[in-house]
């Protein structure tokens, strides 16, 4: 995968199927416990998806980021984040995050039912993460114990919840 000279050079668009190859690279490369092409495929078809696109020092595209999401009725579930290795820690997990509230906020001006929650669940030891996720406003609501196969055994998973109005803004 190539490197970015300038994370400024950056944008977020949605993702579609047409990401598929770039987005399996991503989550092989990046994600300690990769999706793989299967799940990434229906999760292209059937839940809201949005990559951030970065320019490289010869000027080519590349995918830095995928965020995917599902909703149903007055909820959002992050169903998985995953930055490129070489950059995390420079916000841009922070700014899919941001683009995902913004398009409850959208979504809910035309729904009966707006989204007033958003959820996710995390792994234990993925401190990053949920500092992330505290620091956006997440609350911790709960844990399964041994629910995630890890190398040291198995690790809890934490769940998140955001509670957002009814306009669907960040608290």
């Amino acid at each position: 995968m190539t490197h970015l000279v300038n994370l400024q050079q950056h944008r977020i668009r949605s993702a579609s199927i047409n990401d598929l190859e770039a987005i399996v690279s991503l989550d092989m490369d990046s994600n300690p416990h990769p999706w793989g092409e299967n799940l990434i495929k229906d999760a292209l078809a059937t839940r809201q998806n949005w990559v951030i696109e970065s320019c490289d020092e010869q000027g080519s595209i590349n995918i830095s980021a995928w965020l995917t999401a599902s909703m149903l009725f007055e909820q959002s579930e992050l169903e998985l984040i995953v930055v490129d290795r070489f950059f995390r820690r420079q916000g841009l997990a922070r700014k899919l995050m941001t683009h995902w509230f913004d398009a409850i906020k959208r979504q809910n001006m035309g729904r009966e039912q707006p989204v007033s929650e958003c959820l996710l669940e995390v792994r234990e030891s993925n401190l990053g993460a949920i500092t992330l996720y505290k620091s956006l406003g997440f609350e911790l609501m709960g844990r399964r114990k041994n629910y995630y196969q890890s190398e040291q055994g198995n690790e809890a998973a934490l769940l998140f919840n955001l509670t957002i109005s009814y306009q669907g803004e960040r608290p």
